[in-house]
């Protein structure tokens, strides 16, 4: 959110002229080719568990007890107005509103940043489910290039609560031309599980373990696993010089697929009948981790955070966002690449700035992007439209 930009060590100019193809889909599915071929299948592979229609089911918002003026009207006029890209509302399962800008579609992705954590907690809540982790056993057991110092004491807890204790250094960590290296030789700053610190290198940690665990990049895992089974078969994500998916940052989706993710959250894991991430984990992740209440704040960054936090998500078990109900949580990213769900009203909203083969992103700040006012904001607009 209204952070800091973040880049990897590869500038985007240099990535997509490397790749020698304009979209980054095209330059991940280069590294992809370079590397291990399952990669190209596994995306394009048909998922036994795939829904057979790709469009969502729709619906005109009066049907389900929405106002189309406030829809075309305040929540248009506020999106257009703050360089959105696309956007889309799914109520009760189906699409009842988009609008997209500048010559956006459906079709079209964006770089979701920091909302993408989402996506690596998710990997996370499957290696749990499937008994390879546990939630408060030490990292070091995968990542052993941390067991021989302090760093022993970091929980994977720790790492999806932001609570690692590893040097914030947002400058240095988005210099690097290895990201992976970086993290696995970062250094301890505070001991961990006792201060709360947005830091990039705790959720690029999950990066390692994921491959580790499974063999397999961890978009290759999700799209095995959730995101072709949901039908967010376009869904990618942005990878360092070496391959490695960015799990701090940078999954790159469209409007539709990101609703997708958020619908299989709302659903509590479940999709056309089939559990596909546990329930326990959803409930867990989408509010404020109760470590979060004996941990104080990192000086250089704001409380509320720390009180919004749920598990590589913003959640508003404490009432961050003003007018929103407390079970509301969200997948949160730089530009306000977001994506809102909202159990009570069965909501689903998804709002997309950057596009993916934009190489100078700092052209789309906009005033809505801050975490708490510019979230509620949105939230409350689109609430309005409920009759």
């Amino acid at each position: 959110m209204k952070t800091q930009q973040f880049k990897t060590g590869i500038t985007r100019q240099d990535f997509f002229k490397t790749a020698g193809k304009g979209l980054a889909g095209a330059a991940l599915g280069a590294f992809a080719l370079g590397g291990d071929p399952s990669e190209v299948l596994a995306k394009k592979a048909v998922h036994p568990k795939m829904q057979t229609i790709s469009e969502w089911p729709l619906a005109k918002p009066e049907e389900l007890g929405l106002k189309s003026e406030v829809l075309n009207g305040p929540l248009n006029e506020l999106l257009g107005a703050n360089k959105t890209g696309a956007a889309a509302l799914i109520v009760k399962g189906k699409l009842i509103w988009e609008n997209y800008w500048n010559g956006f579609g459906p079709s079209s992705r964006f770089d979701l940043y920091s909302a993408g954590k989402a996506y690596a907690g998710a990997a996370i809540g499957l290696l749990i489910e499937d008994g390879k982790l546990q939630i408060d056993e030490p990292a070091c057991r995968i990542l052993n290039e941390w067991a021989g110092d302090e760093r022993r004491e970091i929980t994977i807890r720790n790492l999806l609560t932001m609570t690692s204790g590893l040097k914030l250094d947002y400058e240095g960590f988005k210099a690097v031309p290895d990201p992976t290296a970086a993290t696995l030789t970062a250094a301890l700053e505070r001991k961990p599980g006792t201060v709360w610190c947005y830091e990039q290198a705790t959720a690029h940690a999950l990066c390692p373990i994921i491959r580790r665990l499974t063999g397999r990049q961890p978009i290759v895992f999700l799209r095995e696993r959730l995101l072709n089974p949901i039908g967010a078969v376009e869904t990618d994500w942005l990878r360092s010089p070496q391959g490695d998916c960015l799990t701090w940052r940078s999954v790159l989706a469209s409007a539709r697929d990101f609703c997708r993710f958020g619908q299989l959250f709302l659903q509590k894991g479940k999709w056309n009948g089939v559990q596909l991430l546990s329930e326990k984990f959803i409930a867990q992740a989408t509010v404020n981790d109760p470590l979060l209440s004996r941990v104080t704040t990192d000086p250089r960054q704001d409380d509320f955070r720390r009180r919004g936090y749920g598990w590589l998500m913003f959640v508003n078990t404490n009432g961050i966002w003003e007018g929103v109900d407390r079970l509301g949580y969200g997948f949160l990213g730089a530009f306000h690449n977001i994506c809102l769900v909202d159990p009570v009203k069965e909501m689903v909203f998804a709002r997309l700035v950057t596009p993916e083969d934009q190489c100078h992103h700092d052209q789309y700040e906009n005033a809505l992007d801050v975490t708490d006012k510019g979230t509620a904001l949105v939230w409350r607009t689109v609430l309005s439209a409920f009759s």
